[in-house]
């Protein structure tokens, strides 16, 4: 069963949690706790994605935050206990992983017991539905009712209803600064070259430069509107200059008064404090939307999408270590943004030149033009005459990259934040990471461990787990243990769902005379086919269309007659998105059959 879910698979994570939820209840069926169970794993779920990863802090959290804001409980004491339980099921489960011992998980949900009560007792810790929900049972109203549930509403609009609205407001308020209920989603770790190197460039880096003229231009006041002076100083466009005022006025240089700007009392401080200051161009640029205003008209979101548009660039260069064609993240944005009029592409690339444009004079990122033919065949048929620069994450830049992302929601772990990852969350971050940083930290991971200790716990895994992405990646990871991951891939040869893929990992490695058994190579070709699924099914389809007709129609006798657990889900790929109908159809029969 897959317990992490780090990309956001919303489908999984609902299998998994339907089938922990029943687990747990046929356990402990005196506890009637499928709703604590849900609301416990739906947060989980938001929060790092990592259901059964469990320390102190974060069972505190759940007793005293999670709880309080949303369960409405007639008998307060079932939760601590249902909490005991949980740990306990975990771990005789094999699931629970943790950085501390199981003692110590239940010392601290004791030691947090008063604080949860106190909480539950508080109403300003409620989350809004809650208090509603709590204020219609206590004024007699039905909330299963609909006619019931239309008239409070009603009576609420009309401020019939006698509440606390003091509470209420503060709830509310608090509610408005939090984030939602969003899946955990997991960039790939990177290791920065040295703690905040934006230091070492900032001072001396263009933007700097560009915001001397523009005070000096400024001086003591100055129409915003005539900037011909400042166009020449700056050697740029109006365009340009006009993007640089919103900025600096953002960033606290700049302020109106009545129709001139003028500087503010923090101007020539911050100016001297060039580290600061970079800094704070940096993280005020997501704020210049009125620059772009003319040009995001062409997106549904409007203006509003710039910081869609910024987050959607960092997250591509920074889940890369080298250059990144700039229509690469154009395309990416535009999916993310649910764009795909040719005018909206348009308006999107023209935002992200200009703001890799500031970012380069930040020395932030670099670019270029490509000349690699290679690459500019693809480029072109991805847009004909498409704009050949590509654009790379300088030290300074991937650094603040990885505090936006952070502050986007984003988990941005480094290398080291993941050596003492348990192998769920490791093979699965490290399928997604560029080869150069993937070898170092399996290295380090394993390294951390031992070897045996690497092996037990991947071996472990593959028993436990039944999904070809996390089981191809990690005896990818167990290459990397030698004698040792051999040996512990040999007990796991008559295992039913692992058994084919370790079969086939073992005689490859010709570390066992010959183990394979009828049906291992279909079985292995399934795992690669599912994780290809998992990752891109056009590209799966494109691939799988390449082999000639007669073998495509061989394969699909072959899938259909093969208990794999993914072998349906392929079936299914290939029966509603294959462009050749003579294949769809083969594999709607096979469905059916």
């Amino acid at each position: 069963m897959r317990t992490v879910f780090i990309h956001g698979e919303t489908d999984r994570f609902e299998a998994a949690r339907a089938e922990l939820i029943a687990l747990f209840d046929h356990d402990h069926p005196e506890l009637d706790a499928c709703r604590l169970v849900d609301d416990l794993l739906t947060d989980k779920f938001a929060r790092d994605g990592l259901l059964a990863w469990w320390s102190e802090e974060e069972l505190t959290r759940f007793l005293v935050s999670v709880v309080p804001r949303r369960a409405v409980l007639a008998d307060w004491s079932i939760v601590p206990d249902f909490l005991h339980q949980w740990i306990d099921f975990l771990a005789s489960n094999h699931l629970l992983t943790s950085p501390n011992p199981v003692p110590d998980l239940h010392r601290a949900v004791a030691r947090a017991t008063p604080d949860y009560l106190a909480a539950m007792a508080e109403p300003t810790e409620w989350s809004s539905e809650k208090f509603w929900a709590i204020a219609m049972r206590e004024l007699g109203v039905n909330a299963g009712d609909p006619r019931a549930a239309e008239e409070f509403s009603a009576a609420v609009e009309a401020d019939e209803v006698d509440v606390d609205h003091d509470v209420l407001e503060e709830i509310e308020r608090r509610e408005s600064s939090e984030p939602g209920d969003q899946p955990a989603l997991w960039l790939p770790p990177t290791e920065l070259t040295a703690p905040e190197p934006h230091r070492a460039i900032a001072a001396e880096s263009p933007i700097m430069q560009r915001i001397r003229i523009l005070l000096d231009w400024v001086g003591d006041s100055r129409d915003p509107s005539d900037v011909d002076d400042l166009v020449t100083a700056l050697g740029g466009s109006a365009e340009e200059a006009d993007l640089l005022l919103e900025w600096a006025e953002r960033t606290g240089l700049l302020r109106p008064v009545g129709d001139l700007l003028v500087r503010t009392q923090i101007a020539d401080p911050l100016l001297s404090q060039p580290e600061l200051l970079w800094t704070r161009l940096w993280q005020r640029f997501v704020l210049v939307d009125d620059v772009f205003r003319d040009r995001l008209e062409a997106l549904a979101d409007g203006a509003d999408a710039l910081p869609e548009i910024v987050q959607a660039t960092l997250s591509v260069l920074y889940a890369r270590t080298g250059a990144v064609p700039l229509e690469l993240i154009v395309t990416m944005t535009c999916e993310l943004l649910d764009e795909d009029e040719p005018a909206a592409r348009e308006a999107v690339r023209d935002v992200v030149r200009q703001m890799i444009a500031q970012w380069q004079s930040m020395q932030a990122v670099r670019t270029h033009a490509t000349t690699d033919p290679a690459e500019i065949e693809v480029l072109d048929a991805e847009v004909p005459d498409a704009d050949r620069t590509v654009v790379e994450l300088l030290p300074a830049g991937k650094w603040a990259a990885r505090e936006s992302l952070r502050a986007f929601g984003f988990h941005v772990p480094s290398v080291d934040d993941l050596v003492s990852a348990p192998a769920e969350l490791l093979v699965l971050a490290a399928a997604d990471t560029p080869p150069d940083i993937q070898q170092v930290l399996i290295e380090r991971w394993i390294e951390h461990r031992g070897a045996r200790q690497a092996s037990g716990e991947l071996t472990a895994l593959l028993r436990l787990v039944d999904d070809p992405t996390v089981r191809l990646s990690a005896l990818a990871v167990l290459e990397h243990t030698g004698a040792e991951g051999a040996a512990a891939a040999r007990e796991l040869v008559d295992d039913q769902a692992a058994g084919p893929a370790v079969r086939m990992w073992l005689q490859s490695k010709q570390s066992a005379d010959d183990v394979l058994r009828p049906g291992d190579e279909l079985s292995w070709a399934l795992d690669g086919m599912a994780a290809a699924l998992d990752e891109d099914s056009d590209l799966f389809l494109t691939e799988f269309g390449r082999r000639p007709a007669s073998d495509q129609l061989s394969l699909i006798t072959e899938i259909a007659s093969s208990p794999h657990a993914s072998a349906t889900e392929v079936l299914e790929v290939i029966a509603d998105q294959h462009p050749e109908e003579a294949i769809a159809t083969a594999a709607r029969a096979s469905l059916s059959a």
